[in-house]
């Protein structure tokens, strides 16, 4: 790639898609220097009104964000316009992503994501001491350099405070996992709603999954509106910042200082799981639980995206309906992603990665399998493959992946120890059932899964510590689409979020 932006800025990588941008590693010619560039990239459909609005206030976050000097914020360069599109450009940040962290090493010790908790809140303190607020912390924007740094990045959807959680179209912007109240509510926005986060981003941290974690979009939000949060088990000296953090109301929601008390304690072990530290009780909002039932056709509106999903590149992705999209879990721009045994290197990250959360509809299963596919494959001509390994079943619907022996597809099925379900991972990388190798069939979000040739990437799988089963070739998650938990849904590849419907036992 040898196209030079701006006179001056020689793009060398694309390094993905999402988040409101296209970002890309380039070549400052002009000072010789590696760094991250960004393109504004809008959801479409919007009104031409409110696309200018956006790019304008795109450009005048950033440079604002561009006036915070502090090490735990991401340092932004220029901001200028190419093409129509506002342009970004940002150091390039060589490390892995808390969220990266997280999924590929499991959940971390309370007092080092006390640790992180308090870089963190230091850069939030110093954006907001600015007048802008973030609105979209999660462990993908915080990045953990390979120099020690911990890095929040992606301000792509920074506000000015008091600004509404919503556009003009009932857009929500943000991953609604981490999304406090008040914005799925569209209520005003203050630096309590970057607190939330925080508290989201830390629980996720030594959960190794988010307070709110369902199947869909819709489901995410309605919980959040009306359900506590799940009570963490591994928060440990962390619990009592994550009971003030995690608090619905915002009056009852501590505020920086106290969460900087708080983590600092944690972080030196000093206090009890049980301690409250004499935090409030949380109050009933406007009427109780009935009326957080109410608002339940405003999480409608809620769950349409403001990004394309961005946690690889867009190659091959699917392009969901704009009812069914919503902004996922990204490695941050510039960051280099960690690299699973025998894939080939990659020589950084985008800087706003995001989460697939499984679109509201149901996807179309593939042809049923009938009973004689379900059973062990027969053959008169040769004698059948010996069955090795066990059954890998999904930790959310309970389904087992399965050979269609009729269509070499790999589907999910109810458990019941058939040949077809014993699939072994061998010392090469490889997955295999009944004697055939586990590959890919595409390489974008909703690839299915099949067998064929042991040679390759395609065929090369890794079922981590974090229970993801990983294709190594384009790493990315086994998944059962939708939740759906049917017999004969066929398993995809997609985007690793964390959630349920993408954990594996075997």
């Amino acid at each position: 790639m040898s196209e030079v932006i701006a006179e001056r800025y020689r793009l060398v990588e694309a390094l993905g898609e999402g988040g409101m941008g296209r970002v890309w590693q380039a070549r400052d010619e002009l000072l010789g220097r590696n760094v991250a560039l960004k393109e504004l990239v809008l959801p479409r459909g919007l009104p031409e009104a409110e696309i200018r609005d956006l790019r304008e206030r795109a450009i005048r976050e950033a440079r604002a964000i561009a006036r915070i000097d502090h090490r735990n914020v991401v340092r932004i360069f220029d901001v200028f316009h190419e093409g129509g599109s506002p342009w970004i450009v940002m150091e390039l940040v060589v490390g892995r992503s808390l969220y990266e962290e997280v999924r590929d090493d499991g959940p971390m010790p309370p007092e080092r994501a006390a640790a992180i908790g308090l870089d963190i809140l230091a850069g939030l303190r110093a954006a907001h001491r600015s007048g802008v607020l973030h609105r979209d912390v999660k462990p993908a924007n915080v990045l953990l350099s390979d120099d020690g740094r911990v890095v929040l990045t992606d301000f792509g959807l920074a506000a000015s405070s008091g600004d509404s959680g919503m556009t003009s179209t009932g857009i929500v912007l943000g991953s609604p996992s981490y999304l406090a109240p008040e914005r799925a509510l569209d209520d005003e926005i203050t630096a309590a709603a970057d607190l939330w986060s925080l508290g989201a981003t830390l629980y996720a941290a030594v959960e190794g999954r988010p307070p709110y974690d369902k199947s869909t979009p819709m489901a995410t939000l309605a919980a959040l509106a009306t359900q506590p949060p799940r009570p963490p088990t591994q928060a440990g000296v962390l619990q009592p910042v994550l009971d003030g953090l995690l608090r619905k109301e915002v009056a009852d929601r501590i505020g920086a200082d106290e969460a900087e008390e708080l983590l600092r304690a944690a972080l030196n072990g000093e206090i009890s799981p049980a301690d409250t530290m004499g935090l409030p009780e949380p109050k009933t909002r406007r009427g109780g639980v009935l009326w957080w039932a109410g608002i339940a056709a405003v999480l409608v509106v809620a769950a349409v995206i403001a990004g394309r999903p961005m946690f690889s590149s867009s190659a091959g992705a699917e392009e969901l309906p704009a009812s069914e999209r919503i902004v996922q879990e990204q490695p941050p721009a510039g960051v280099v992603p960690p690299v699973p045994a025998g894939s080939a290197p990659r020589s950084a990250a985008t800087a706003t990665r995001t989460t697939r959360v499984p679109p509201t509809t149901t996807v179309a299963a593939a042809p049923a399998v009938t009973t004689a596919h379900a059973a062990t494959a027969t053959t008169t001509a040769a004698p059948k493959p010996a069955a090795v390994g066990s059954q890998i079943q999904n930790m959310r619907t309970g389904t087992c992946l399965q050979l269609d022996s009729g269509s070499g597809a790999i589907v999910l099925w109810s458990c019941t120890g058939a040949d077809a379900q014993k699939f072994d991972l061998p010392s090469d990388g490889t997955l295999r059932v009944l004697g055939q190798c586990v590959r890919i069939l595409g390489t974008g979000d909703g690839g299915r899964l099949g067998t064929g040739s042991c040679a390759g990437k395609a065929a090369q799988w890794n079922l981590n510590a974090s229970y993801d089963l990983v294709n190594l070739d384009v790493v990315k998650c086994t998944d059962v689409p939708d939740s759906n938990s049917a017999d004969g849904v066929p398993a995809q590849i997609w985007e690793c979020t964390g959630s349920g419907n993408q954990k594996w036992r075997h």
